[in-house]
């Protein structure tokens, strides 16, 4: 079998270490602010649990109506609705937020956990990058490559309504993309076995250090491309290339931008009014044009925390993708990753979900099917460590947020 060159290997290797590192670069200097006051980068805290390794149409029931079902469903079957404990806990959930920012030395950090359909709490510690606006519940912080988790999706959604075919050749779909090998399917992309390599390379590292204000085409980003790590389906290595080129056949396919299809068969279902795909039109947003063109459809989405737990409940529930699709996409490959999903690793608890990391903002979204509970945690600080910070314990020894979301 073909294998990976040794940079490609390395590339995957620093991908299981970290989140995205090398693929997507962050700011230099990370300088902390906590309580006001500028303090000295402090090293990670804990062990790194979290890696980024790094049809024909049919009916389906609107994602919306189907996550309340369930949530109504849960509320008939006794108990207290899970939202009233949370409001009577909110004050221990704000405790264990603030101490998991702040042994992160993070500016900011924002959570929210689903569990059975209903969210339990969302909330926010700490500052924006300025140093100086405060976060809230509802505010939004770019998601990285948990993006891929929306477009993979929405590729699979239109491979049920039978526009496009998993094992379809990428370059029947993209015939002006230069150097193409006819081998390379959409299902190559959506698990990263195509071989192509990572749109972050010395060209568009220069140019997001010299010219962040420049929005790049597409035609750009793939003209820097490096050669090929391997031939199609011979190997594995996350590159976020894959997921550029799926933005680049949603939009073929359908006529529209991929911010439109995203709107429209998902974020508009789910009501989820807070999350959004940047582009090199969003000056002041949190990600630079260059940011937002070279990464795309591969990491510039931004949503709040509560979002982002509603959207991987209804992800990896019932109503957005037909059970024969959906276990598809979770069918794990022997680098723990699917379409667009990736297994992830708590203490004490295996489920999956992605990371993301991109400029300052690291990500962590986490379903864990035994339990029907997802969680969404988002930090202002790059290379953080996503499940430690999960488990730090309130001052005083109380509760953790995971021991609060859990019951445990």
């Amino acid at each position: 079998m073909h294998r990976a060159p040794f940079s490609a290997l390395l590339l995957s290797l620093l991908v299981v270490l970290s989140p995205d590192l090398t693929l997507a670069p962050i700011q230099a200097g990370e300088p902390v602010v906590a309580d006001k006051q500028v303090v000295a980068d402090k090293p990670v805290v804990g062990p790194r649990h979290l890696d980024e390794v790094v049809l024909p149409p049919v009916p389906r029931v609107p994602p919306v109506v189907a996550i309340e079902r369930r949530s109504a469903d849960r509320r008939t079957a006794g108990g207290v609705p899970p939202v009233a404990v949370a409001l009577a806990d909110a004050p221990r959930y704000q405790s264990a937020l603030e101490a998991a920012r702040a042994a992160a030395g993070a500016y900011g950090v924002t959570f929210a956990a689903v569990r059975d359909g209903q969210l339990l709490w969302s909330g926010s510690s700490g500052r924006e990058r300025d140093g100086l606006t405060e976060l809230t519940a509802d505010s939004t912080l770019v998601i990285g490559s948990v993006t891929k988790t929306y477009v993979s999706a929405l590729v699979l959604q239109m491979a049920e309504e039978g526009l496009l075919d998993l094992d379809d050749s990428v370059r029947d779909h993209l015939p002006s993309v230069p150097g193409m090998s006819g081998e390379i399917t959409i299902r190559q992309l959506l698990d990263h076995s195509s071989g192509l390599a990572d749109v972050f390379n010395d060209t568009t590292r220069r140019g997001l250090e010299e010219d962040p204000g420049h929005a790049w085409t597409a035609e750009e980003v793939l003209r820097t491309l490096h050669a090929p790590w391997y031939p199609p389906g011979k190997g594995w290595a996350y590159a976020n290339t894959n997921y550029f080129l799926l933005g680049m056949i949603v939009e073929r396919l359908t006529g529209s931008t991929l911010g439109e299809e995203l709107d429209r068969r998902i974020l508009e279902p789910l009501r989820l009014e807070s999350t959004h795909l940047m582009t090199g039109t969003d000056t002041t947003g949190p990600l630079a044009p260059a940011w937002s063109t070279i990464f795309w459809a591969s990491g510039a989405m931004t949503a709040s925390a509560a979002d982002l737990a509603r959207w991987g409940d209804a992800l990896y529930g019932d109503g957005m993708l037909q059970p024969e699709t959906r276990a598809a996409m979770l069918a794990l490959n022997d680098h723990d990753y699917g379409f667009g999903v990736q297994k992830v690793e708590l203490p004490g608890a295996t489920g999956y979900g992605h990371t993301g990391l991109l400029n300052t903002y690291t990500t962590l979204l986490f379903h864990d099917p035994s339990d029907d509970l997802t969680i969404a945690l988002l930090v202002n600080r790059s290379h953080v460590d996503l499940g430690g910070m999960l488990m730090i314990p309130a001052p005083g020894g109380g509760p953790s947020l995971y021991e609060l979301v859990t019951g445990n």
